[in-house]
C-alpha cells in the first residue's frame, strides 16, 4: 500500500519518492505562514501561498494535493506580522485554532479562501481541509463560508477532537470528501495527556478501535479515510495491515524509511524561528504588562 505525503513548505523539484507515496495528503498551510512570519492578510504572504500551492499542484498534476487551511494557535498568529485580531489566552492549544480561529476572524479565513479559490481555477487536482473542527455544525458553517468565497472543490476535514468523533455520523453526511484523524491531537486529548508521555499511546486498544469504528463508518458512505501525525513505524504497518493510509511528514522519511531528503532540516528551522518570535513576543508584552502596572501604583 502506498501512503501520502505531507509538507510543510518543503520546496521540491521533483515527486518525493513516487514508490512509497500517492498523492499530497496535506500541505499544512500554517507552516508557509510561519516560514514567511507574514499573516495571510497581507498580499506578500498571499503570494508566497499561492506560489507554493502552484507549484506543488504542477508538479502532482496528476494527483490530489489536499491543503490544510491555517491551524495556527493564537500565541502563534500573534507573532507574525500583519496579524490584526490579537487574542489572547491563557491556554492557546485549547483556545481559537484551527478552523475556530477562521471563523472568528473572516478577514483570514477570507484571504485564505481566495488564495485556493485562485489556485484551483487551474489546478483541479487542489482540494481543501477544515483543522481543528469541534462539531458538524461548525464544519457545516465552515464549508459554507468557503462556498460563499467561491470554492468549489473538494473539500475534508481533520479530525482531532473527541466532541468530532462523537459527532462523526453527522459530520459524515456534510458533503465532505475526505477524512484525516490528527492522531497527535486525538491521542492527547482522549488521554489528557501531552505528546512524547508515558500515557499518549496511538496504539492503544482504545485508539485502535476508535480508528476503525471510524474508518467503517466513512467506508459505508464512500468517504476517504486517513491518519495523520507524527507517526513511528510500527504504527504506520498496524494501519496498513487495515487497509488505513497514512499522511507522512517529509521531515519523517529519514527516520522511517532511512532515506534522503533535500532538506532535512526546513521543518526544524521554521518550529526554532517561531519559538524564538514567540518568546520575543511574550516577553516584550509581559514588559509593558509591567511598565503599565508600575504606572498605575506611581498614580496612587
Amino acid at each position: 500500500m502506498k501512503n501520502q505525503l505531507a509538507l510543510s513548505g518543503e520546496k521540491i523539484a521533483e515527486k518525493v519518492y513516487p514508490q512509497l507515496f500517492h498523492h499530497i495528503g496535506m500541505i499544512r498551510g500554517e507552516y508557509l505562514l510561519r516560514e514567511l512570519n507574514q499573516n495571510i492578510l497581507l498580499p506578500s504572504c498571499q503570494q508566497f501561498v499561492k506560489d507554493y500551492l502552484d507549484t506543488i499542484c504542477s508538479l502532482y498534476s496528476d494527483e490530489e494535493v489536499w491543503y490544510r487551511f491555517s491551524e495556527l494557535t493564537n500565541t502563534e498568529a500573534n507573532c507574525l506580522v500583519g496579524t490584526k485580531e490579537f487574542l489572547d489566552e491563557n491556554h492557546p492549544l485549547f483556545g481559537y485554532r484551527g478552523t475556530r480561529r477562521l471563523l472568528a476572524c473572516p478577514d483570514e479565513f477570507q484571504a485564505e479562501a481566495n488564495v485556493v479559490t485562485d489556485v484551483y481555477q487551474t489546478n483541479p487536482n487542489l482540494s481543501v481541509i477544515f483543522p481543528f473542527v469541534n462539531d458538524a455544525d461548525q464544519l457545516k458553517q465552515a464549508i459554507r463560508v468557503l462556498r460563499e468565497y467561491g470554492f468549489t472543490g473538494k473539500i475534508g476535514t481533520m479530525i482531532e477532537l473527541p466532541s468530532a468523533y462523537f459527532d462523526l455520523d453527522r459530520i459524515l453526511e456534510t458533503g465532505i470528501s475526505k477524512i484525516i484523524v490528527g492522531m497527535n491531537d486525538l491521542t492527547s486529548f482522549v488521554f489528557a495527556t501531552v505528546r512524547n508521555s508515558q500515557w499518549h499511546d496511538m496504539e492503544s486498544p482504545i485508539m485502535l478501535d476508535m480508528l476503525r469504528e471510524m474508518q467503517d463508518k466513512a467506508r459505508m458512505k464512500k468517504i476517504d479515510f486517513a491518519v495523520a501525525g507524527y507517526l513511528n513505524v510500527s504504527f504506520i504497518e498496524k494501519m496498513n495491515q487495515l487497509g488505513i493510509k497514512c499522511i507522512i511528514h517529509y521531515s519523517s522519511i529519514p527516520e522511517i524509511f532511512d532515506l534522503k531528503i533535500n532538506h532535512p532540516d526546513h521543518l526544524k528551522r521554521v518550529k526554532e524561528e517561531s519559538k524564538k518570535l514567540q518568546r520575543s513576543t511574550h516577553d516584550t508584552a509581559r514588559n509593558v504588562e509591567c511598565i503599565q502596572e508600575n504606572q498605575s501604583l506611581d498614580r496612587r
